[in-house]
């Protein structure tokens, strides 16, 4: 691989005119003028032939240099390239210079006969810039020739010591160094320095009566031939550094592949792993997987182990043991393997060197991978390469055991939901369904879910009606209602049941949404058959209906004599006040079960459909006035209120049904306050909401009746079932049928109206109801 810029046939070209440069006055290069008395030598002095043959030598050099692929070789070539052009020296080193160190690292060496405790030291071997010579040369980025001797040894760092020591067992005491910036054409900065070693000059040894000197045509080669190896070193780091990217991509298709291949996490484990130990010179691994809630590792898988070891960890609690700061601080280890770690039993297999990745997936630990090899492991291992893969080994990992866990909690949910006996639907935001329990398949006479069927299609599908027969529209669908964030209960409609005729169904609904501030995302849905339930309601209804119109006239009858004994009692000069007062409690019992009675007659009333009210203008302030003077009777004491602007508001309405909604609110609000509070009743003329099919039009005028009291107030589950018929709050102990709340809807919804309740347990409750008003009703 050869850099563009540099062309070899400029380079051959300069060397050329260099070599026709006449031999003037020499460049002196030596640390120190040598005596007088000592007469100069000159090295180096070219004759034509050797001329000749080192032109040729260079041009041979080129290609050579450029085509080698080996980073060592190459190295090595350019030392004997080196040595070769400059006979006289013996020895020859490569110092590259190292931007995370900030150092000169000794890289390649030749003419040394070394054993291996001293190869070990000089690999190790570094100096800073302006250190002797080589780093001199570096610093001032020029070539230097000069005559260096053996330090003492107190004189160097502790990091040069040893290769001092290489010296002294190696080379003479003095030396001709010659160090060449290792410089790329057009560049300033060097690589690095080509350092020449001469130990004897015609066969005399080096000392300091030697003046030193580089002929300017030998200049021009040297300088030459050092950018010539520069680019060749340069390319070379150039080409490694493809070859790493290559790799690295390799590595990332062969574990994405692998991720995406694998059925579940134990054949996601066995592929990763597998590839990985193929990618880098590890012999054996493991993966081991993290509970964090136990603090605790366990095997996931393992290849080419002792079978000892893996049972020693297959599951081992991480405080203490060799695995512990990588998943304490969620960085790699590369170490020798020790006994005193629990790691013997890879020690006696043969293993030297251990690797522990952590497996991060966002930041958190999901496990560690643990590689194994021999000594040289850790010169041969890229770190930089294979972090990045742990990552998307951890993500994987981390993807696999949510998916896994979702499926359990979707099986679970399954299960539990396939358990109810009521039918179960649950829809997607777009109304689509997306669950349904057995029993709602069985109710809907289903076979499959029909997941992409349309809401518009579901009326005619199921034939959906309402208990009238009367075709459901879209929008009043037990689902649309439950999608649209309403909740509510015991939604009666018809529909063709598993037998193939009309059912009643009973709809409750509500949305899905993660929390209130956010979206709908969905809506469950649950329904039952109550079909035998409607009949037995229907004949009792019937019954109570009978019975209640049966009951009313000897009710009134019996009202009627009570009270004329009341009034005989009252008028007696003797009267017994026990006997007063007995009367007047048995006349209060009759007037209860009357209104009850009169109560169930207007609920079947109601269900036939024959209640009629008798509209006419009613001075409603009047009205109310009249209710509030009847309930100060039972007030004890409880204070009742008005608040109203207005002395007169006549609306057109039922005074009668309005009254019993008046009666019912707040007789309701004085049973449940406390003594020594008060029931306020507020009336004030409102705009009512606009119609949405309407949504330019004025809104209508509406009066507003608002009763609140200081009681201990509802839980807001119970407050959509108030206005149900029959329904008590189950801690209250007054007695009633349930019907008052329920009645009082009816008669304020015949009237077009609206009525709610606002509640806050422990502060006490208002019910509120509206009346419509007409152009020709006037607030005075």
């Amino acid at each position: 691989m050869v850099n563009e810029s540099f062309e070899k046939e400029a380079w051959i070209d300069e060397y050329a005119q260099a070599l026709e440069l006449s031999q003037t006055a020499p460049v002196a290069l030596a640390d120190a003028p040598a005596p007088a008395s000592v007469p100069t030598t000159q090295f180096y002095v070219l004759q034509s032939p050797a001329r000749d043959a080192l032109y040729t030598h260079l041009f041979q050099a080129t290609p050579h240099l450029l085509r080698i692929e080996d980073y060592t070789e190459l190295l090595q070539a350019g030392l004997q390239h080196a040595l070769w052009l400059l006979p006289d020296f013996s020895v020859a080193v490569i110092w590259l210079y190292e931007q995370r160190t900030g150092k000169l690292a000794l890289t390649a060496y030749t003419g040394l006969a070394l054993n291996e405790q001293e190869t070990g030291w000089l690999r190790s071997c570094q100096i800073y810039p302006g250190e002797p010579s080589a780093g001199v040369a570096f610093q001032r980025n020029e070539i230097i020739l000069s005559i260096n001797h053996a330090p003492h040894p107190d004189e160097l760092r502790e990091e040069l010591v040893a290769i001092n020591r290489i010296r002294q067992n190696h080379l003479p005491p003095s030396v001709l160094s010659l160090c060449i910036p290792l410089r790329l054409p057009d560049e300033k900065a060097a690589l690095g320095i080509l350092e020449l070693i001469c130990t004897q000059v015609q066969g005399a040894p080096i000392s300091d009566a030697l003046s030193c000197e580089l002929m300017p045509e030998l200049r021009a080669a040297v300088t030459s031939y050092s950018q010539l190896l520069a680019t060749a070193i340069h390319n070379k780091r150039l080409y490694d550094i493809s070859e790493r990217h290559c790799r690295r991509l390799d590595g990332f298709d062969a574990v994405v592949t692998a991720i995406s291949t694998a059925t579940d996490l134990p054949d996601l484990l066995r592929s990763v792993l597998g590839v990985v130990i193929g990618l880098q010179p590890f012999t054996g691994g493991a993966i081991l997987l993290l509970d964090p809630a136990q603090a605790r590792l366990t095997l996931g898988f393992a290849e080419n182990l002792p079978e000892s070891y893996c049972t020693a960890v297959r599951a081992f609690q991480v405080i203490g043991s060799s695995f512990e700061e990588v998943v304490r601080y969620g960085q790699p280890a590369l170490r020798p393997l020790m006994e005193e770690r629990c790691e013997a039993q890879l020690v006696v297999a043969g293993y030297e060197s251990g690797m522990y990745l952590p497996l991060l997936a966002g930041g958190t630990v999901v496990g560690v991978l643990a590689l194994f090899g021999d000594a040289n492991m850790y010169h041969q291992v890229e770190m930089p390469y294979l972090m990045p893969l742990m990552n998307q080994i951890g993500f994987a990992i981390a993807n696999v055991r949510l998916y896994e866990d979702s499926q359990i909690e979707r099986q679970r949910l399954s299960t539990v939901v396939n358990s109810i006996a009521e039918g179960v639907v649950v829809l997607d935001r777009q109304g689509r369904l997306v669950l349904a329990n057995e029993a709602a398949m069985e109710l809907l006479s289903l076979d499959t879910i029909p997941y992409q069927q349309p809401m518009n299609e579901m009326p005619d599908f199921y034939a959906i009606r309402d208990l009238g027969g009367a075709p459901l529209p879209v929008e009043q669908l037990p689902m649309s209602r439950a999608l649209s964030g309403e909740t509510f209960y015991d939604y009666r409609v018809l529909l063709r049941g598993a037998s193939g005729q009309n059912s009643v169904m009973s709809f409750s609904g509500s949305p899905a949404r993660a929390d209130q501030q956010q979206p709908i995302d969905g809506a469950v849905v649950v329904f039952r058959d109550i079909t035998a339930l409607q009949r037995i309601e229907r004949a009792k209804d019937e019954f109570l209906a009978v019975a209640a119109h049966e009951l009313r006239s000897p009710l009134a009858a019996v009202r009627g004599y009570t009270e004329q004994l009341l009034r005989r009692e009252r008028d007696r000069p003797e009267r017994d006040e026990r006997d007063l007062r007995g009367l007047t409690i048995l006349s209060e019992e009759v007037a209860h079960m009357l209104r009850m009675v009169d109560n169930l007659l207007d609920v079947s009333r109601l269900d036939a459909g024959q209640l009629d009210l008798q509209l006419q203008q009613v001075d409603v302030i009047q009205l109310v006035q009249r209710v509030l003077d009847q309930q100060r009777m039972t007030a004890s004491a409880r204070e009742v209120l008005l608040h109203c602007a207005c002395t007169e508001l006549f609306v057109l309405c039922d005074a009668l049904r309005i009254r019993q909604v008046l009666t019912n609110l707040i007789g309701n609000a004085l049973k449940y306050s406390p003594s020594d509070t008060s029931v306020e009743v507020r009336i004030a003329v409102q705009d009512g909401p606009r119609s949405t099919s309407e949504a330019t039009a004025e809104p209508q005028r509406e009066v507003l009746f608002a009763i609140s009291d200081a009681g201990s107030g509802i839980e807001p589950e119970l407050q959509a079932r108030l206005f149900e018929r029959f329904y008590r709050v189950k801690n209250r102990r007054e007695e009633g049928l349930g019907l008052g709340l329920y009645l009082s809807r009816e008669f304020v919804l015949l009237h077009g109206g609206r009525i709610w309740v606002d509640s806050t347990v422990g502060k006490g409750s208002t019910f509120s109801f509206t009346l419509p008003l007409r152009y020709d009703e006037l607030c005075l």
